[in-house]
């Protein structure tokens, strides 16, 4: 690196002689000492240099105005065509612009002044001849116009994105929120030129090269991920009539290099998923553009119809082109669904119809040759994608499309290939279909839709792949073993053996095994009457050859289970689902007791995840209208908290050690008894299944008010935090054992049995109205509850231990 001792005698003799040669050969030197940071390849992720320019405080003094005056100059002498010199000095001073701007504590500055707009003007000027199609251009050497051209471009990134997050997004790097938080430089404002600039250097555009319009793409991409104001401001009419014309544009794939011609289109779709994540997170009244009318135009061009399009030009390889598009176009549904509001850009893609233009897709891409499983299965992606965690989506294409009249399209496609049958098994876990027992059933439709079209596929080893695969999900616990029952999967399997012709042995085998496991959940006497109508032979033949597997599967039905297991129960699976007592204007006695059969599934989605904060299950909650009441709820890990409110503390006991998320029927009680006036203490005792697992000091609330909110198994209502002014400091609690104790704590029962000590371990006061910043929003049970008792009178052990040894079916619900 040139010493600064030259730098500054350089400088000196340019002041003295006013020689621009001096500052040509300053600029030059400047330039090679920092060579390093001239990255102006877009695809080339930046590199940490140890070096850093200099800060605009540290170049001699009145250099910036000097340069502007030299840049000004090769402006002006640009209607007459530069000369050589003038052309490597403008060369140069774009050079020095953007060393100069990789020091960031400079962008701001530099970004104010009038640089930019005269790069722009020239850059303008260039393009204009690169696009123009004339002998002499072909004659002439273009090298230090696309050299001048690139390093403009490059100049604009280092003002508008400092810190390279377009680089690193499309390599696919996400910054995360704190890394983007630590960003201290804001990039500078963004130039009213580029919009006009922007259009007007892809107006007529077919001479220029593809790679001098992936740079301007990448220029583009990086003003809207480098900041959202500069974003909103490039994200106008003109730019997104610009980008869905260079998708559309495919009368220069011919001629083009299908390789930079496919890398077009593939920045062009990045720059659009930016786009939209940029508008989904900024307000109305500051876009200029809303994200309904791209998508309208996006699936207008993903739904073109090129059959007017003349025959020539209908070639082979250019409807293989195409579909490629297309392809990459549904994939790019997927990368701009998967963004932090998912579900709002879900619903703007729900009254964009993308439904019914997907679905369109599939029925106009038979008019082609070639990737048509490639295109199907991106669809049925994109289907996946919209429809992700969203029952209100499923619900729409349900209502909208129908999952009926999807397999009749797909089927008008041919035999599928393996790929689409995973894709359907995709949609149905919403992931990784091999990912059996950490994902449960979604989505059970298109499981229906794989089952109907079992006989129809052609080779038997995709019927027994397929049917083994719906074997293992539909039967591998309750909580899928309910929703196949409820969506009337049982029909559906019998309806396919009808045509047992069509059938190889081990897939139907598999679905009877399937309807088995169904039915020892719940079946209909419908169910098992067209079961055994399936036995029926000709007088020609002995046996059928169903006899064997149908028998087991009726024996699976009736076989009793070594574990305790109800027959009747209440299905309060759904989220919103529950129970809900009148109003108790009066309760009638001194106790509150419960005691009730429960049955929970794992958390297929979190398993093994710690979720404090999300959710807690409610297994009942009784409030009065001022929020004193009783609950009890089952946490993430699956342990029972009880817990009673008061107007200033929420005060909860949890019995450790205890996970009731393992598919077993439970019997628990929940005990509250008052303590004895004028010095006695409140307990709360609960039982798993007969046994006294905890006692433990807990307040009991007034009960002089009527309790309006009861609920069972159901989400109740949800707590409305106040303002932190209204709310009360939190409870001393300590698991120290105080130096005074009340004389009826002393003279407890409880307190010579040696599990008080224990229990202070697991009691948790907070201040009222914040349980659920705590414990997380109450939702349903999210299980199955059989018989439910509760009693206004404390039950004794005695009693606890009798209701537990009844059994779930003597009191099975009706």
């Amino acid at each position: 690196m040139a010493s600064r001792e030259r730098l500054f005698e350089l400088w000196m003799l340019y002041c003295t002689k006013k020689d621009p040669d001096y500052l040509k050969l300053w600029l030059d030197t400047f330039v090679s000492s920092y060579e390093q940071f001239l990255d102006v390849d877009f695809e080339k992720l930046p590199t940490r240099v140890d070096d850093m320019p200099p800060g605009i405080s540290l170049l001699p003094d009145n250099i910036l105005q000097v340069l502007r005056i030299q840049l000004l100059q090769c402006v002006q002498k640009m209607a007459d065509g530069l000369e050589e010199q003038q052309q490597a000095l403008s060369i140069l001073l774009v050079k020095f612009f953007i060393i100069l701007c990789r020091n960031l504590s400079n962008v701001e500055e530099i970004g104010t002044c009038s640089y930019i707009n005269y790069v722009i003007t020239m850059t303008t000027l260039y393009i204009q001849q690169l696009k123009s199609k004339k002998k002499e251009k072909e004659m002439a050497d273009q090298t230090c116009i696309e050299e001048f051209v690139i390093h403009a471009l490059a100049f604009c990134e280092s003002l508008y994105d400092p810190y390279r997050n377009w680089r690193h997004r499309i390599s696919g790097r996400i910054l995360s929120t704190v890394e983007k938080s630590r960003q201290k430089y804001k990039p500078a404002s963004l130039t009213v030129e580029f919009v006009p600039f922007f259009y007007q250097c892809f107006q007529e555009s077919e001479h220029l090269k593809e790679s001098l319009k992936c740079c301007l793409l990448h220029l583009f991409g990086a003003i809207v991920a480098g900041g959202q104001r500069n974003a909103l401001q490039a994200i106008s009419p003109a730019t997104m009539e610009v980008l869905m014309r260079v998708l559309a544009d495919c009368d220069s794939w011919e001629d083009g290099d299908p390789e930079e011609v496919g890398r077009k289109a593939e920045l062009t779709l990045k720059c659009l998923t930016e786009v939209v994540h940029i508008l989904l997170s900024s307000n109305s009244d500051q876009r200029q553009v809303e994200t309904s009318t791209i998508l309208e135009n996006y699936f207008k061009l993903l739904n073109s119809d090129h059959s007017a399009l003349p025959n020539q030009r209908r070639s082979r390889q250019w409807e293989n082109r195409f579909i490629a598009l297309q392809i990459k176009m549904l994939n790019t549904i997927t990368a701009m669904l998967d963004c932090t509001d998912r579900p709002v850009l879900q619903a703007i893609f729900l009254n964009s119809n993308c439904f019914e233009h997907l679905i369109r897709l599939l029925q106009n891409c038979k008019v082609f040759q070639g990737q048509l499983d490639c295109l199907a299965i991106s669809t049925i992606q994109a289907l996946t994608a919209v429809m992700n965690k969203s029952p209100a989506a499923k619900e729409v294409f349900k209502e909208r499309i129908g999952y009926t009249h999807m397999l009749e399209v797909l089927k008008s496609l041919g035999q599928p290939p393996l790929e689409l049958l995973k894709e359907l098994m995709n949609m149905a876990v919403e992931g990784d279909h091999t990912s059996v027992g950490i994902l449960g059933i979604s989505n059970v439709q298109p499981l229906l839709l794989l089952i109907q079209w079992l006989p129809e596929l052609q080779s038997h080893d995709l019927q027994i792949f397929i049917s083994d695969w719906l074997k293992r999900i539909c039967c591998i616990n309750r909580q899928s073993r309910t929703t196949c029952v409820n969506a009337n999967m049982g029909i559906r399997i019998i309806e396919t053996l009808d045509l047992h012709s069509s059938l190889h042995q081990t897939c139907a085998e598999n679905l009877i095994a399937i309807h088995g496991s169904l039915g020892s959940q719940s079946v209909s006497s419908e169910e098992i009457r067209r079961l055994l109508r399936l036995l029926r032979v000709d007088e020609s033949e002995s046996v059928h050859p169903y006899v064997t597997p149908v028998t087991r599967a009726i024996l699976t039905m009736a076989r009793k289970l070594s574990l305790e297991s109800a027959l009747q129960y209440f299905n309060l699976s759904h989220s919103m689902a529950g129970i809900s007592v009148p109003p108790i204007q009066k309760w009638p006695g001194s106790a509150f007791s419960f005691s009730a059969w429960f049955c929970l599934d794992q958390d297929q989605l979190t398993l093994g995840i710690a979720n404090k904060g999300g959710k807690r299950k409610q297994l009942y909650s009784f409030f009065t209208g001022s929020g004193m009441g009783f609950e009890a709820f089952i946490t993430h890990s699956g342990m029972l908290v009880v817990a009673v409110c008061t107007k200033r503390e929420y005060a909860t006991v949890m019995l450790p050690d205890h996970s009731f998320c393992d598919s077993l029927w439970h019997n628990i009680t929940v005990v509250h008894m008052p303590g004895k006036r004028p010095f006695g203490q409140s307990f709360v005792y609960i039982y798993d299944n007969g046994q006294q697992k905890v006692s433990a000091p807990l307040r009991f609330p007034a009960m002089n008010e009527p309790f309006t909110s009861c609920c069972i198994g159901s989400a109740g209502q949800r707590t409305t935090t106040p303002p932190p002014s209204q709310i009360p400091d939190p409870p001393f609690s300590s698991p120290i054992t105080p130096h005074r104790t009340s004389f009826g704590g002393i003279l407890s029962s409880a307190s010579w049995g040696g599990t008080i000590e224990k229990s202070k371990l697991i009691t948790k006061l907070i201040s009222a109205g914040t349980q659920d910043s705590e414990w997380g929003c109450p939702t349903s049970l999210e299980g199955q509850l059989g018989s439910v008792i509760i009693f206004y009178e404390p039950l004794q052990p005695p009693q606890v231990k009798a209701l537990y040894l009844a059994g779930l079916q003597k009191f099975n619900l009706s």
